[in-house]
């Protein structure tokens, strides 16, 4: 919840500023995460947020907030992007119906926001992102390499991501953005792994770029 409020807080900024405010504090709270510890480790490192007060530790003191707040906005962050803005603001105000002035669970968060999901999405339940983002640690970082083949009206992207700078067990979804002119861009969600993802694209035209995680959907080094 503390995180939540947080990230109110910053949709208040981009309704004042614009979207670029906001992606400036969350590109400073990336790097607050990415600090080094006294032990050598990043903050970020310390602990999963569901730790609450035990992220308090002499070698990381600023742990607790920098998690708690920062990356919990992160984490509301990605959310949204994977919802849409729409049915994430729609799922804030019926979260707030429907527990106001109740305790409510971390558990009861992430089948609220899984039932906002557009449909046919991966990971309908949430379960892969809380187990990665809120019930672990990591921040990657990922390499897109791709190639464009044929001609119209039988093009073809063929591509891979790869990840590096986490465990082997880490996976998260990322979105590859194929701009296409005169078209919405076409958005491709690529689960990573340490090994390289494939991915194959059929256009009937030529595509103008191809772009990993242009709009800040995932947070990564």
């Amino acid at each position: 919840m503390e995180a939540l409020a947080n990230y109110s807080a910053l949709l208040y900024l981009e309704k004042r500023k614009g979207a670029r405010a906001v992606d400036t504090v969350l590109a400073n709270y990336k790097t607050h995460l990415l600090a080094k510890t006294d032990g050598a480790n990043t903050v970020e490192s310390t602990g999963p947020i569901i730790w609450g007060p035990r992220l308090f530790t002499s070698q990381a003191p600023d742990a607790w907030r920098v998690i708690t707040y920062e990356k919990g906005s992160w984490i509301m962050h990605m959310l949204r992007q994977r919802i849409g803005d729409e049915r994430f603001l729609e799922m804030l105000g019926q979260f707030r119906q429907r527990y106001q002035f109740q305790a409510v669970t971390t558990a009861q968060f992430q089948r609220a926001v899984a039932e906002a999901l557009p449909p046919k999405s991966p990971d309908p339940q949430l379960e892969e992102f809380f187990d990665q983002w809120v019930y672990g640690t990591g921040i990657p970082a990922f390499t897109l390499t791709y190639k464009v083949t044929g001609v119209p009206p039988a093009v073809q992207v063929r591509g891979a991501v790869t990840q590096s700078g986490v465990d082997e067990e880490f996976s998260t979804l990322v979105p590859v953005e194929i701009q296409i002119p005169k078209s919405k861009p076409l958005v491709r969600w690529v689960r990573t792994a340490n090994e390289p993802v494939p991915f194959t694209v059929t256009l009937k035209q030529l595509p103008t770029k191809v772009l990993l995680d242009p709009n800040n959907s995932v947070l990564h080094r």
